[in-house]
């Protein structure tokens, strides 16, 4: 009975506490910047030059994101922190999950590619923490994008699993 207990308060915080508090972590997809570092619109310039097509932007994007940032079980924990800081002022290194969603979503919509509708934010059930990945329609096409987990191996077009 305790463990039935124990499993409900974990729900309940995880759930749904951690994503009234958590930026990008809410029931719905936090507005975007006005404004984007200088960085990030000379990258979106530079992408949306090079792409030969909306699915090459994203996979440019993608790598951008994937290869800026990483993920980490571990460092989700010890870092906590940095699910609480502004995901476009951060530098190379550990993001969460919320926040590597964020950048490539930010990415995507500025480029005036895709609209913010074109952009849903898909969550794996059974993790530690509610984990978060995007869904990207393409035309007839549904793309699923998870960066975070690009350090376990997963490529774009497909997400973690449970406890991913």
């Amino acid at each position: 009975m305790v463990f039935f207990y124990l499993a409900a308060v974990y729900f309940l915080f995880v759930w749904g506490v951690l994503r009234l508090i958590v930026p990008h972590l809410g029931f719905t997809k936090s507005a975007l910047p006005n404004e984007l570092p200088s960085v990030l619109r000379e990258k979106i310039a530079e992408y949306d030059r090079l792409a030969r097509d909306d699915f090459d932007f994203l996979r440019l994007c993608y790598d951008y994101v994937t290869t800026t940032y990483t993920g980490s079980r571990i460092r989700t924990i010890t870092q906590f922190w940095k699910a609480f800081e502004n995901p476009l002022a951060a530098g190379p290194g550990f993001l969460p999950c919320i926040s590597q969603n964020y950048v490539l979503r930010t990415m995507l919509v500025s480029s005036g590619r895709f609209k913010d509708t074109d952009i849903a934010v898909g969550i794996v059930p059974l993790n530690f923490f509610v984990h978060q990945y995007l869904q990207i329609s393409l035309g007839d096409m549904i793309i699923a994008a998870d960066p975070w987990s690009h350090f376990l191996g997963v490529p774009l077009g497909k997400k973690s699993a449970f406890f991913g």
